[in-house]
């Protein structure tokens, strides 16, 4: 396991010419806030289905250089399973930094938003869930006083690497991460690490271990009732799909595995991740996309100071699939059911085919 004085070994931060980062001229940057110029106000928990239809129509009119970076990444995805583009165009006068971690109120203009959504809806459909966030689409991420320590992303201590609710049945394709604050001391580093760099530092014997259904993991706390104190995934691999390409679901905090060699491998595949991984400062404007099917991400730690100031991304999951969903979402509905229904109907399919 992970520990807050781990560092992460990756020098990618200082690689001059990336192929995973772009950063847009001022000239494309203005292109993209008048795509999206007037536009109204968005309900970020319950948004109007036209909006978002305006918003996919505009996506279409952003710089071509962007969009062709995010059609490639959607269609094949990259080496290091991240795209990071920097120089996006955000609210010139932002509220307070949101001190819960709930929607921000006091945020009364709405470029941020758009900017994410338009970005994503190159790579899939939004998808949210009713458990986390209060069911807002557009999530706000921001240290919370009190629980600093949490493995979640209301933390501010390092928050190990992880696959974006790989617990979930529905769970995201597609992070987009944007910055709108850095944290104070430009000290957090967001990193993503590839299976598809790591998978050849892992010994075959690990990978054959690491594809077989002996691994769970523990649901995030918002995730669950009150009345639950923990609650775990069915046993699943971490390796799923082809062998010189997989899949990968992991979480080094959540995830146990149930034998000695299951835990071996998993420590195998954590060492292998660090020596891969892509980290870097993201500043305002910039939009990290996880592609949460090959790539887990973490974050070191940092020192919020309950300013308003604070820290501040927003977030957004879309998937390929949406109609895989479907039973899932009331009509209309981007929002996924709470999961412990979601658990229910299908223990209740398991004793209906039993």
């Amino acid at each position: 396991m992970l520990t807050d004085t781990r560092t992460i070994l990756s020098a990618s931060e200082y690689d001059p010419h990336p192929d995973h980062v772009l950063e847009l001229t001022d000239e494309e940057r203005s292109l993209v806030e008048v795509a999206l110029e007037g536009l109204p106000s968005i309900d970020v928990c319950v948004p109007d289905e036209n909006l978002l239809t305006e918003v996919e129509l505009r996506s279409r009119h952003l710089p071509d250089r962007l969009v062709r970076q995010l059609i490639d990444f959607r269609k094949k995805s990259n080496e290091y399973g991240m795209l990071l583009i920097r120089n996006l165009p955000i609210d010139q006068c932002l509220s307070p930094t949101p001190d819960d971690g709930g929607v921000a109120r006091e945020k009364t203009s709405y470029l941020s938003e758009y900017v994410l959504l338009a970005q994503m809806f190159h790579l899939g459909e939004p998808i949210g869930y009713a458990d986390e966030k209060g069911g807002a689409l557009i999530q706000n991420i921001c240290p919370v006083r009190g629980k600093e320590e949490a493995q979640e992303n209301c933390g501010s201590t390092y928050l190990e690497f992880h696959t974006e609710d790989a617990f979930h049945p529905h769970k995201p394709d597609f992070v987009g991460l944007l910055c709108l604050k850095p944290d104070h001391d430009h000290s957090a580093i967001t990193a993503a690490a590839s299976i598809r760099r790591a998978l050849s530092l892992i010994p075959s014997k690990a990978q054959d271990i690491l594809r077989q259904p002996l691994y769970r993991i523990r649901l995030s706390s918002s995730f669950l009732p009150d009345s639950m104190q923990a609650a775990y995934s069915d046993n699943m691999p971490v390796l799923t799909g082809d062998v010189l390409e997989p899949e990968m679901s992991v979480d080094f905090y959540g995830m146990e595995a149930q034998t000695l060699s299951g835990q071996l491998a998993l420590k195998m595949l954590e060492d292998a991740l660090l020596q891969v991984a892509a980290e870097y400062r993201l500043m305002q404007g910039d939009l990290m996309i996880v592609d949460n099917r090959v790539a887990a991400h973490a974050r070191t730690a940092f020192q919020p100071r309950h300013d308003g100031q604070d820290r501040w991304l927003q977030r957004l999951f879309v998937v390929h699939d949406f109609r895989s969903s479907r039973a899932s979402r009331p009509r209309n509905s981007h929002i996924c059911t709470p999961l412990p229904i979601e658990f229910s109907h299908r223990d209740l399919d398991k004793e209906q085919a039993d």
